[in-house]
């Protein structure tokens, strides 16, 4: 049975839409997340935490969720800069993701990088409380590193 022009054109372009959702579905599959939250405290340290990448938004977004639960019990008057799902990283978090030296304290931990920024003894005393309570909280490690500088050339 031979199908008439209207129907070649319809089934034409049935097949075109389903083969354009199969390649959009393809697309938003093979993007890449990374969770990252930038925190300011009272005490002039900023904190920026970068999380493992997931493959899916929500699972992004949860992730965020997760870590920004404890910091805002621990410091109730912290501001949230930002918590996105990050494609693109800004200078700071790729130097957290490829562990390159960085100037600032850095907390350490399967899962979670976090940079802080600010007065160095402040800083410092963060490092370790941060890194302290990660392991108290179930992380199997978590460490705190000092700065430390690009070698120069």
């Amino acid at each position: 049975m031979l199908l008439t022009k209207g129907w070649q054109k319809a089934l034409v372009a049935a097949v075109l839409l389903a083969a354009a959702a199969v390649l959009a579905h393809l697309h938003v599959a093979a993007q890449v997340y990374h969770p990252v939250v930038r925190l300011a405290s009272p005490d002039g340290v900023t904190l920026t935490a970068l999380q493992d990448e997931t493959p899916e938004r929500q699972k992004c977004g949860r992730a965020n969720d997760t870590f920004l639960k404890p910091m805002r019990e621990h410091c109730k008057d912290c501001r949230v800069l930002y918590a996105r799902c990050a494609r693109e990283l800004d200078a700071t978090e790729t130097a957290l993701l490829s562990n390159r030296p960085l100037p600032f304290y850095i907390v350490h931990s399967p899962g979670l990088r976090l940079a802080i920024e600010g007065p160095v003894a402040t800083a410092k005393q963060n490092c370790e409380f941060i890194a302290k309570d990660l392991f108290d909280r179930g992380y199997p490690q978590a460490v705190c590193l000092a700065p430390r500088l690009s070698p120069q050339k």
